[in-house]
């Protein structure tokens, strides 16, 4: 008698294909540091500012943007349609040393550019303790 095994990546195969899992979309990101700031850069193209949410709790910014679904076209056929913008939604942990009230945002030519300044650390001088 000959055993049958099935295939398990044949099935699920051609159940990702019947249902495609939802993809998600992050915008990408630069991140760079300097001695004062960290700068967060998010290439955002054909968004406008008004778009774009973030906000900031429990030491996470979230930037989020929810694209319309209707957009009413002003054309009779669409003959191809090769841009996309899909919503997204973005968080980053923030350390205890960047400044979240100073945190400057600016949008120029579809970059997203976000300034996190560091908290400025206070030195304490060193003294000298005499012995009595």
């Amino acid at each position: 008698m000959t055993n049958l095994k099935q295939n398990p990546f044949v099935f699920g195969k051609l159940m990702d294909e019947m249902f495609p899992a939802p993809t998600s979309y992050y915008p990408p990101v630069n991140i760079q540091e300097s001695e004062n700031s960290f700068v967060i850069e998010l290439k955002v193209p054909g968004i406008k500012k008004e778009e774009i949410n973030i906000q900031m709790e429990k030491g996470l910014m979230t930037i989020i943007y929810n694209h319309p679904e209707n957009k009413e076209l002003n054309f009779k056929r669409l003959i191809k349609n090769e841009f996309s913008t899909k919503s997204f939604k973005r968080t980053f942990s923030l350390d205890e040393k960047i400044n979240a009230e100073a945190i400057v945002a600016k949008l120029d030519l579809g970059i997203l550019t976000l300034t996190l300044p560091i908290k400025e650390t206070i030195v304490t001088p060193k003294t000298t303790i005499n012995i009595q």
